[in-house]
């Protein structure tokens, strides 16, 4: 992994911060408002380029609606079953 790339747990936890926001219907800024942060942050987590501390997992979750546990499961967990 080249010195400066994003962590792939960092990538993953990121694409599920992302999707449950637009499921959601937020903007960045409006999650980063429900969650007491910047917008900047939110931007940095989503993109894997930041690693965020329990206390912002937690705040995350909050403010998307969702258990912090849900932020944590594998990406297909998001996925509706195709038919």
């Amino acid at each position: 992994m080249p010195p400066n790339a994003p962590h792939p747990r960092l990538q993953a936890f990121g694409f599920a911060v992302r999707d449950a926001r637009e499921r959601s219907g937020m903007s960045i800024e409006a999650l980063a408002e429900a969650a007491g942060l910047s917008a900047r942050m939110v931007i940095g987590i989503e993109h894997g380029k930041r690693n965020p501390s329990l206390l912002t997992i937690l705040a995350l979750a909050q403010g998307l609606g969702v258990s912090p546990g849900r932020l944590l499961e594998p990406a297909a967990a998001w996925r509706e079953p195709e038919t």
